[in-house]
């Protein structure tokens, strides 16, 4: 990969990261009346789930940056991001608690959110394992825009 190449792809996953942090801000920041009532939201703890998969992504976003633009052993990669994840959980949780309109804050949305975090972690090396034989499959291999995004 040249130079250009690597500029690009490192400003592709800062952005990535940037914009998926937004997605959940705004997410987060939905009043609680807004929120459509269906059948799949009245399940117990739904919200939970949510929290989860919406960090779990962001972890996965953290560790494909990290690994690509760092030369971090593992261990410290996994640091950095449930250190943020942790923080921006938190940040989240508090402005629940304390701004957003019929929204609360918890602490059990704080620990799915690390839990999540953490299962990105557990689960990046495989997942990026999966993608990359998948790329180089056919009919994959052909289709170069696929990897210029995933």
């Amino acid at each position: 990969m040249n130079k250009i190449q690597q500029n690009f792809m490192n400003t592709k996953l800062f952005w990535r990261n940037i914009l998926w942090a937004v997605v959940i801000f705004i997410l987060c920041s939905i009043p609680g009346d807004d929120l459509p009532n269906t059948p799949l939201i009245s399940i117990p703890h739904f919200d939970k789930l949510v929290h989860f998969g919406m960090f779990f992504i962001m972890g996965i976003f953290l560790f494909a940056e990290l690994s690509i633009q760092t030369k971090l052993k593992r261990i410290y990669s996994a640091v950095i991001i449930l250190a943020l994840i942790a923080f921006y959980g938190g940040l989240i949780e508090y402005l629940q608690q304390n701004y957003f309109v019929h929204r609360s804050g918890d602490y059990w949305d704080l620990f799915a959110d690390i839990l999540g975090g953490i299962f990105a972690i557990i689960m990046y090396p495989w997942l990026k394992k999966q993608k990359d034989l998948l790329l180089n499959c056919k009919p994959f291999n052909k289709i170069s825009f696929l990897k210029k995004i995933l």
